[in-house]
């Protein structure tokens, strides 16, 4: 595959959605495009604003905050895709407030069943949400195991 081609076949995606450097350039070695090329492609996209990590993660982020996963998940998510862990940190700050949100969703589901509070501990961190996060939720609630209910 030629320059051209590739740079059209990388606006072609870019077209569809937003992706990260890494996984722009693994498409185009997918192709056969040769990595000097890539790196030109890489280069002009970002110039031209085409392509931006920052941009990308925030989405990202966004949306799987959205569907309930937690901070730690969606940090070794975007760690994978190749972006930048000072990017990652700056998109992760508004993390516990939507933590909190998906905590309340849970405990009027839970409230007056056995084992509340260890099945909200666990729903919380199977979503990725970190331990000290999820303690301070419970006290902050005071969910409290007795006897079959939340007191």
């Amino acid at each position: 595959m030629n320059y051209k081609e590739a740079l059209r076949y990388a606006f072609n995606l870019l077209a569809r959605r937003d992706y990260s450097t890494k996984e722009v350039e693994s498409r185009l070695q997918k192709k056969g495009v040769c990595s000097s090329d890539i790196e030109k492609i890489v280069k002009s996209l970002k110039e031209n604003g085409f392509l931006n990590d920052k941009r990308y993660a925030e989405t990202y982020a966004f949306f799987r905050l959205k569907k309930g996963y937690g901070k730690l998940r969606i940090r070794h998510e975007l760690a994978l895709k190749g972006i930048d862990e000072s990017i990652i940190d700056n998109v992760l700050t508004e993390e516990a407030e939507e933590a909190e949100g998906i905590f309340l969703k849970k405990l009027k589901l839970l409230k007056n069943k056995p084992n509340a509070r260890k099945k909200l501990f666990d729903f919380m961190y199977r979503r990725g949400f970190d331990k000290d996060t999820i303690v301070e939720l419970l006290n902050k609630y005071d969910v409290k195991e007795k006897e079959n209910e939340i007191v």
